[in-house]
């Protein structure tokens, strides 16, 4: 099985930083490759940045496609243009906050999600809404530390540790989903200090399209139908 993770931001740096975790993930005997993108901001934490980022994150996942692999996974939480992948394609494209929201539905009864800004907890916020999840979830916090300076692990786990302390004592939550793949290396850590569930969405992506392929599902045609090709001026 071969899995392409498609890292929507253009940092080689950031990139880098998450191989090896990547690798590490995947199921034995299972090909990984990871790929930033060759154009487009260098994280994301908008809908500004998920517009200017969205044409070279379909790119790749159309090129995935035609190289052989048998799914994409979205390394990002915000699930960046994941509708539109999924019409381009007929591989199994998942996506890591719709993935790690999955995975904590049989988990807990209710969950609550603290990523890095403001910004990207409105937008998760309403992916939320819009996947009729909104009742399970406690809260979305955020530690207002900006994606590439969680290379700072130690800053960068007492604050999402202090986030969701409080969405534990203060919101009613059991379980805490990582609202950003750049926090991948610190969800283990995290579980361990706060004794609930701590979902590392990368990780949950990654593996929920492993289960897609061995299972020989794909994108249904009719939730996600493919678009006609229309002339670009």
């Amino acid at each position: 099985m071969r899995v392409k993770i498609v890292i929507p931001n253009s940092s080689i740096k950031f990139r880098d930083s998450q191989v090896e975790e990547r690798r590490k993930a995947a199921s034995p005997g299972n090909e990984v490759e990871v790929v930033c993108l060759s154009h487009g901001p260098v994280s994301i934490e908008s809908a500004y940045d998920e517009a200017l980022a969205a044409p070279y994150i379909i790119e790749e996942v159309k090129k995935a496609e035609k190289e052989g692999y048998d799914a994409v996974s979205l390394d990002c939480a915000m699930d960046t243009v994941v509708r539109a992948c999924r019409e381009a394609v007929t591989i199994p494209v998942t996506s890591a906050g719709e993935a790690s929201y999955l995975l904590a539905l049989g988990l807990c009864r209710k969950f609550s999600v603290v990523t890095v800004l403001k910004s990207t907890a409105d937008e998760i916020r309403e992916n939320i809404n819009k996947y009729g999840f909104g009742s399970r979830v406690a809260s979305v916090r955020f530690a207002n530390i900006p994606v590439l300076d969680l290379k700072d692990e130690e800053k960068a786990f007492k604050a999402i540790l202090a986030e969701a302390k409080i969405a534990i004592e203060n919101d009613g939550t059991e379980g805490i989903v990582l609202g950003c793949t750049g926090m991948s290396s610190l969800a283990k850590k995290l579980q361990q200090k706060l004794g609930v569930p701590v979902v590392d969405p990368a990780v949950a992506s990654l593996r929920l399209a492993e289960i897609y392929v061995s299972m020989g599902l794909k994108t249904s045609t009719i939730a996600y139908e493919a678009p006609s090709e229309k002339e670009m001026l």
